[in-house]
């Protein structure tokens, strides 16, 4: 019906001839919209933001994002561009349309080449876009670091108790002319050629000496920065950085043994990283008064006035510092029974706790139910011991483990010191 005008029916070759004649244009109309897509263009680019007189109060915050400028979750300044190759004329000549799509304005040297009738560039468009995003390609390395040198300003909801700071001292680095910064080796063309960044990366600005060249994608990028952070960087990045984790293997080995009802124990360890009892090793080497040194140093953390009581549970804390000589997780009722296990190690070895190198972790009651359900296997009902048992155990015995030597070294037993 057009104009209240009943339009006959004009059967299927008419009805297809009409779909044809709206996908390609028509060659004696001028109107480049008439082709079909430029209207789609404008609303895609802005990621279809609603009419005003749309009612989307009641919508989740990230849905209503192309309303208050942010589309596709960008600002709005770098919101996606397409460019039209071929113009409407010309490709109503040849039966379809050739366009470019850079996902963010503002880097032209990441685009993608779409040729379709309108019907199938509109499907095209919505696919690169969501296929980057499922990908990550949609992270810009550059925005992230702006954010990651600086320790993640923008992010304050849920740092009321962090470890690291939003103002002063650097979080990464301790002082803010020590955060990093990297060099790009790669111009915009030869990123599009090649499809991945070359950078060069310090880890502290401060010393133009320790660098470490970094090749991939801005997702990889990313994780390659991060994994050198927080592990070291690797085999690679030691020959470059000369900073890598110590190796805790061969170090003197203090253990410390635990007791409880029902046959409930634990056991800890930790390493001395500046004494040695290996001769070609360069460190100091170990002596007898060490070892009497560390007998009195347990005897005071662990068992003066009292035992000292480990309240194992179900929740992780966790101490990595190869450095001091640590590198392992407690199962603890909460974080502060997990500390002051923490504490007490670090003071026998000499150190005091860094805050940085612990990470507390909690653990659903359900997951480690305190009286799990038997089983049957071939046919007998057999009874299960509670994983992450909520238990208190108490200090038993120390001893030391020393590379050169087989048997361990009796330190402690309860609050007598054994070796003197």
């Amino acid at each position: 019906m057009a104009g209240g005008e009943i339009v006959p029916y004009q059967g299927a070759a008419g009805v297809l001839s009409t779909y044809l004649s709206q996908e390609n244009g028509s060659a004696s109309d001028n109107t480049p919209d008439n082709f079909g897509v430029d209207i789609f263009i404008d609303d895609f680019e802005d990621e279809f933001p609603m009419p005003d007189s749309a009612d989307i109060e009641g919508w989740v915050p990230e849905s209503r994002r192309a309303n208050e400028q942010r589309p596709w979750g960008q600002q709005f300044g770098a919101r996606p561009k397409v460019h039209e190759v071929n113009q409407p004329f010309k490709a109503q000549e040849r039966g379809w349309r050739l366009l470019d799509l850079h996902p963010n304005r503002d880097h032209k040297e990441e685009y993608y080449r779409l040729a379709g009738t309108p019907a199938e560039l509109r499907i095209m468009l919505q696919i690169v876009r969501a296929t980057r995003e499922m990908v990550g390609r949609n992270i810009n390395f550059e925005e992230w670091f702006k954010l990651w040198q600086d320790g993640f300003p923008e992010f304050k909801e849920n740092r009321a108790t962090t470890n690291f700071p939003l103002v002063g001292e650097h979080p990464w680095r301790g002082k803010t002319e020590n955060k990093p910064r990297f060099r790009e080796w790669t111009k915009p063309q030869q990123r599009l050629n090649f499809g991945f960044r070359t950078i060069e990366y310090w880890r502290d600005r401060s010393n133009e000496t320790e660098s470490i060249v970094l090749s991939g994608t801005d997702l990889q990028l990313v994780n390659h920065i991060i994994q050198i952070e927080y592990e070291g960087g690797g085999a690679g990045a030691s020959k470059n950085l000369n900073r890598t984790w110590p190796l805790l293997k061969g170090q003197p080995e203090i253990k410390l043994y635990f007791l409880g009802d029902k046959k409930a124990s634990g056991e800890i360890s930790f390493r001395i990283m500046d004494k040695s009892d290996d001769p070609k090793n360069p460190l100091p080497s170990i002596s007898k008064l060490d070892l009497t040194k560390y007998a009195r140093l347990i005897k005071e953390n662990f068992a003066v006035p009292e035992l000292f009581t480990w309240e194992k549970g179900r929740e992780v804390v966790s101490y990595r510092n190869r450095y001091q000589g640590f590198e392992g997780w407690y199962l603890c009722k909460n974080e502060t029974a997990g500390r002051a296990l923490i504490s007490r190690m670090l003071a026998v070895a000499g150190h005091q706790l860094d805050e940085s190198s612990l990470r507390f972790t909690t653990a659903p009651a359900s997951a480690f139910p305190a009286d799990p359900p038997d089983i049957t296997v071939l046919g007998e009902v057999i009874g299960q011991n509670a994983d992450r048992p909520i238990v208190d155990v108490k200090f038993y015995r120390a001893e030391i483990k020393l590379s050169k030597i087989r048997t361990p070294i009796f330190l402690n037993e309860r609050a007598r010191i054994v070796y003197e």
